[in-house]
């Protein structure tokens, strides 16, 4: 115990607790602006030889405070011998120092990691066995040589590095990794991890970037880094030396230190580090050591968070540089006002480049020697109640709220959740946007032009070749052909732009609505396959007026259904790709068809539908076409099919005909076929009974009528004396051939189906379902094909679908391809002769609709599905005496034509065929 011993530790705890804001000392404010700099005095006390545990009661003082111990380091330098003013005493120093800041007992928020200093240490630090062939640093001088004890030592730093590198590790995964994954992991990443390190690592930027031994000579890292080892360092400047190390041991305290908003670490860091060297005299280098402190702190001019507290028996020399820097010994009296006096002193003459500033010496009074006579003992203890009683204790302050780890940890979990939470509702959104798309994410290909619709199917535009989740590998094949030649049209167009380019868009009914694949759907495949034959053969014409022609494949449900929804996204598709210029399939002639092409005429559309027959289509818009007859041509060519058969067939039939259609009022298709189909045959002298059947109801739906099915209706034609003519869907005759083989098979009534039997009689697995039970329907087309090179359409077929050439006999007795095929080539006709007869006018929508009414006479197409001519009456939307066969199927299901109607190249139709029309103008 000393008098003055509370104004010591009030010292202590004045420069060791940190503020607030800014750093020690607290500024002089003047005009409410804050002078002076910042910076820690270096405290040297002076204790006459007899405090012996000054330098450990400061240390016990600094441990026991409150709430936490305050990071420091007690070092006796009495034991350090050699040159005072060596580097290697000053390195040795600083690395005990480093050491200890660097422990746990400081806590997780008091511990500093000397990343900078930790290198400067490593290249300076003699090596073991004192010479450059050592084991423990690898250091020879060459480059080689100290890059490779510098890859060992950041290897030693990593584990995951050295446990990649143990013997353990390479018997453990020898055999059972291959040999280049073992090169790659141990010997290419590592090294080309320390390559990456050594350019952009902070420490190693930092090395070549501070102001001591001018660290760009020689230019390099790794020549900067070899003056550094020794013995190549012996001929540097030992000052220079000493600050280097020293500059490199504040920087990282000051990095740790460094008070940033996303670092609350740095923010509970409220006490200084404090480095106590015990036994400072002239024959140890802790009067260099504090020399070099100071110097670098005013030539960086950055602060550093370094309590130096010195305890020395006595002060340096009189005369000494050292002793000159302290100033007068009358200063050194260890009062109340002595830190408050350095403090102005500093505030005033900080900048001044000088150490005197930073100098806080002070003398400690002499020991007091606790007696056992009554007096001086209560002398004592007074004295130690009123020095220590109140300091007992050092306070050092709390850390701010938002910085403390409670509320770290509160905020980081808060983070956390936040971003799970958004996480979730990112991923949310995006399954949603998924499930509403088709299952395609936001940025990929397509996604803005498909839907998923209420029933599951998948409904939209496919730009780049997606298959709309088909089952049918078939299908999915015919959709990537597509892509693959949508993508030769791109690089075609952009090869010659002077070409016509043109988009079309082929809207059918690609999915059935459970989403299997089926034979009623094939059509929609095989109209597909069509049409790619057409874009096929004309992607390899090369002239100047050959458009170059994409076809984007769209589907609008089972049943069309969903066509006015695909009509939307349509209509923004036009607005992004001006090359769109119509529109060719339109399956099914329902009502939702009719709305969809009331939409595409608003979108400014032209349409040309494949197989559509209903006779109240063309009233829809008058933008739309059609390559297929009428319903109308279609009942008047059965009626009078059947009256010459009823003539001519030798048995005696009564002439009367039962009219079998749907009872769903959706059905524009059998309804106006039934209509068209009783009229012709009233015309021809027919007794005509209309029956209607109730069709299957879409999963979950309810039945459209209380009318029998057509199982039922086909049971109770056994005993009808007339024949029947079919006005449906070719599921519902397949069902009506069902009840008639139950009931009178051996003797079944004469049939005759409308256009859609075709696609039952297309699929010879169904047609011959039945056996013993023959029919007649009505064909767009001649009948059975080959792929013998005698067609454009199934030579084409040929080349892109060889697989389908085995089925062609069967499946072209549908027409779907021929017309597919026809109504495409219609419009790159009309495309064509637009450009040739005027070439500068724009390739739009209605400049191509107006090119299409005018194909009649020597522009009429003579296409794989017959001519298709429009007369030359601008109002004429159906192809005039289009062609129509009667194709019959035996009982053994094979097909065989029984004659046709229309205008077919050179042929002559059928004697008993209606008169043909004649072309407007001729």
């Amino acid at each position: 115990m000393f008098r003055g011993a509370g104004h010591l530790l009030r010292l202590t705890a004045d420069l060791v607790r940190r503020p607030r804001r800014r750093e020690c000392p607290e500024p002089v404010r003047h005009r409410g602006v804050a002078q002076g700099r910042e910076g820690l005095p270096v405290v040297c006390l002076v204790n006459g030889g007899s405090h012996t545990q000054l330098a450990k009661g400061i240390s016990y003082f600094l441990s026991h405070a409150d709430p936490r111990r305050v990071p420091h380091v007690l070092h006796d330098l009495a034991g350090d011998t050699g040159d005072p003013e060596s580097v290697e005493a000053v390195r040795r120093t600083l690395e005990r120092l480093a050491q200890g800041f660097a422990r746990s007992v400081n806590g997780s928020d008091g511990r500093v990691r000397f990343r900078r200093f930790g290198l400067v240490n490593w290249l300076a630090q003699p090596r073991a066995g004192g010479g450059p062939d050592s084991v423990e640093g690898g250091v020879e001088g060459g480059d080689h040589s100290l890059l490779q004890g510098l890859r060992e030592r950041e290897f030693r730093r990593r584990r995951p590095f050295g446990l990649l590198r143990s013997p353990e590790t390479e018997l453990a995964v020898d055999g059972h990794v291959p040999w280049w994954v073992w090169l790659f992991a141990v010997h290419v990443f590592p090294l080309a991890w320390f390559r990456v390190r050594r350019g952009l690592g902070r420490e190693y930027r930092w090395l070549l970037n501070q102001p001591y031994l001018a660290p760009r000579d020689p230019g390099t890292f790794i020549g900067f880094a070899e003056r550094l080892t020794p013995p190549h360092n012996q001929v540097e400047d030992p000052e220079q030396l000493r600050k280097l190390l020293v500059n490199a041991f504040l920087e990282d305290l000051r990095v740790a230190f460094r008070r940033r908003i996303w670092r609350p670490r740095t923010a509970r860091r409220t006490a200084y580090c404090v480095a106590l060297l015990d036994g400072t005299d002239a024959g140890n280098c802790g009067y260099a050591l504090m020399q070099a402190i100071v110097d670098v702190r005013n030539e960086t001019g950055a602060f550093d968070p370094l309590l130096v507290i010195s305890c020395g028996a006595q002060p340096p020399p009189a005369g000494s540089p050292v002793r000159a820097d302290w100033g007068h010994r009358s200063l050194w009296e260890l009062t109340d006002r002595l830190y408050g006096g350095w403090r102005d002193t500093f505030l005033h003459t900080g900048r001044a480049r000088n150490r005197s500033p930073w100098y806080l010496p002070v003398a400690v009074p002499e020991l007091m020697v606790a007696s056992d006579d009554p007096e001086p003992r209560a002398r004592y203890e007074l004295t130690r109640r009123l020095e220590v009683g109140q300091d007992a204790r050092l306070r050092i302050p709390e850390p701010p709220l938002w910085a403390r780890r409670v509320v770290s940890v509160v905020v980081a979990c808060g983070v956390l959740a936040a971003l799970l939470g958004a996480g979730g509702l990112v991923l949310r959104r995006e399954n949603a946007y998924r499930q509403a798309h088709c299952g395609l994410g936001r940025f990929e290909d397509d996604a803005d032009t498909l839907r998923t619709a209420e029933t599951g199917e998948c409904i939209g535009v496919s730009r780049h070749g997606f298959t709309f989740h088909s089952p049918d590998p078939a299908l999915n094949e015919t959709l990537a052909r597509i892509a693959e030649q949508n993508g030769r049209a791109d690089a075609a167009h952009r090869a010659a732009p002077e070409r016509p380019f043109v988009t079309l868009i082929h809207l059918s009914a690609l999915l059935s609505s459970t989403g299997r694949a089926t034979g009623q759907l094939a059509y929609g495949r095989e109209a597909l396959q069509g049409a790619a034959s057409a874009q096929s053969r004309q992607l390899r014409s090369t002239g100047g007026a050959e458009p170059i022609l994409r076809i984007f494949p769209a589907n609008a449900g089972s049943g069309m259904r969903f066509g006015t929804r695909v009509v939307e996204m349509l209509e923004g598709l036009k607005r992004q790709d001006p090359s769109i210029v119509g529109v060719t399939g339109l399956d099914q002639s329902r009502q939702a068809t009719n709305r969809t092409i009331r939409e595409l005429t608003e979108v400014g559309l032209p349409m040309v539908a494949t197989t559509l027959s209903a006779d109240s289509l063309v009233r829809q818009s008058p933008m739309y076409f059609q390559v297929s007859p009428q319903n109308a041509r279609e009942a008047a060519v059965a009626a009078a099919y059947a009256a010459h058969v009823t003539r001519t067939s030798g048995k005696n039939r009564e002439r009367q005909v039962r009219v079998v259609g749907s009872a769903d009022p959706t059905d524009t298709y059998s309804k106006t076929l039934a209509d068209d189909a009783a009229q012709q045959f009233r015309t021809r002298g027919f007794r005509v009974e209309k029956v209607t059947y109730t069709p299957p109801p879409a999963p979950g739906g309810e039945p459209v009528s209380d009318a029998p099915g057509a199982g039922a209706v086909g049971r109770q034609t056994c005993s009808y004396p007339g024949l029947v003519f079919f006005a449906g869907r070719s599921e519902d005759f397949e069902t009506l051939l069902g009840g008639i083989s139950e009931s009178c098979n051996s003797a079944p009534p004469p049939l005759i189906g409308g256009d859609d039997v075709a696609r039952l009689a297309a699929d010879p697995e169904r047609r011959t379902h039945y056996p013993g039970i023959s029919y007649d329907f009505m064909d767009f087309t001649l009948g059975s094909a080959r792929c013998d090179g005698t067609s454009e359409l199934y030579a084409e077929m040929s080349r892109l679908f060889p697989k389908e050439c085995a089925k062609v006999p069967s499946s072209s007795l549908d027409g779907h391809a021929a017309l597919g095929f026809d109504a495409v080539k219609l419009y790159i006709n009309a495309v064509k002769q637009l450009r040739e007869e005027a070439a500068g006018m724009p390739l739009t929508p209605p400049a191509v609709w107006h090119a299409i009414s005018g194909v009649h006479g020597d522009e009429a197409l003579d296409g794989a599905s017959g001519i298709i001519s429009f007369g030359g009456d601008v109002d004429r939307q159906v192809p005039l005496d289009k062609l129509l066969s009667i194709q019959h199927i035996d009982e053994k299901g094979r097909p065989a034509q029984a004659g046709f109607c229309g205008r077919v190249g050179g042929r002559r139709q059928a004697a008993w065929c209606p008169e043909l029309e004649a072309e407007k103008g001729r």
